[in-house]
């Protein structure tokens, strides 16, 4: 693809997205995270992509999956069963409930409006507001009070 009509993205946006895309091409392709993530090093991420978010995303998350559908699956109706919801879905769930998780020093406000930035470059409406929903249950048990205001 010609680089002059790929959208430009800031360094940890950026990581976000091919952390999701990642974590998706893992599950659906059985590739190991290493290869995958070699993978997107080597060709798909841009010389000012924040490498170190990338990885820690994309290694903590598949490390901790298990966890993960744990923590999401008491936040979804039997509507939206985590088994159930499109692998890209889960993908920015898994990645953004880690992140909340494990990065402290950045505030969940802007986590959650960066996951839900994300989920609109992928979505519609009806899909952007279910990630906004369950992520905003999540946040506010993950770091309770963080959203007040």
């Amino acid at each position: 693809m010609s680089e002059d009509i790929l959208p430009v993205l800031k360094p940890r946006p950026e990581a976000r997205m091919a952390a999701v895309q990642a974590l998706y091409q893992i599950e659906q392709g059985g590739s190991t995270a290493d290869r995958v993530m070699r993978q997107f090093l080597d060709h798909r991420l841009s010389d000012t992509a924040d490498i170190e978010l990338f990885e820690s995303l994309v290694t903590g998350t598949v490390k901790a999956t298990a966890q993960l559908d744990q923590q999401i699956a008491p936040a979804l109706s039997d509507k939206w069963r985590l088994d159930r919801i499109d692998a890209t879905l889960r993908a920015i769930l898994r990645c953004g409930v880690f992140e909340m998780t494990h990065a402290a020093e950045t505030p969940a406000r802007v986590l959650l409006d960066a996951y839900v930035d994300l989920a609109a470059a992928f979505f519609d409406d009806k899909e952007v507001a279910f990630i906004n929903a369950v992520l905003d249950r999540l946040t506010r048990d993950i770091r309770p009070g963080s959203l007040a205001g």
